[in-house]
């Protein structure tokens, strides 16, 4: 009885004690923005959406793959120097991909797009989740553009914009 005491207090010991033989790998995480968050409406004014994965363990990740598809109003015009080591990226008009991509231990990649929108409001942009070998799926991300419309000029704001560059005009004429 003596042993058989002596077995299971060294077994609790040894179970409590042990440090976990295989943890558990950490999600990626995902973040997006758009800078400036608020622009109007049109092609002439633009704004950044950048995606940043983050791998949080402390061992290299492979196969990290993601997806982004544009809702309607959000259209790409340029895309940026992307810092993420891609096996195969996929950029297109409705949205854009990345897959097979590697981040060492604590590392970070982020992908920036310039883009302007075609609609008023606010458009919400999610991305997919972010799924690597060895880690459960992390995100999505998701950020809001505000899109306001071009301020129209009123019929007295015409008439005061007419006279005042009349008024510059014959200013500069006189003298």
């Amino acid at each position: 009885m003596l042993a058989l005491r002596r077995v299971v207090l060294f077994t609790i010991f040894v179970v409590a004690c042990a440090p976990p033989l295989l943890a558990q790998a950490l999600p990626l995480t995902m973040s997006k923005s758009f800078n400036p968050s608020t622009v109007p409406v049109g092609g002439t004014s633009t704004t950044t959406m950048t995606v940043t994965i983050t791998n949080p363990n402390a061992s290299t990740i492979t196969g990290i793959a993601f997806s982004d598809t544009y809702p309607a109003g959000l259209v790409p015009d340029v895309v940026g120097a992307y810092t993420c080591s891609a096996g195969n990226a996929t950029f297109n008009g409705s949205g854009w991909s990345f897959g097979n991509v590697t981040l060492g231990a604590g590392a970070s990649c982020s992908v920036p797009i310039l883009m302007h929108a075609t609609v008023t409001g606010p458009i919400v942009n999610t991305t997919s989740q972010v799924t690597g070998t060895g880690v459960p799926p992390g995100g999505p991300a998701a950020a809001t553009l505000n899109v306001s419309a071009i301020p129209a000029l009123s019929g007295w704001m015409l008439i005061a914009l007419a006279m005042t560059i009349a008024a510059v005009a014959a200013t500069r004429i006189r003298g």
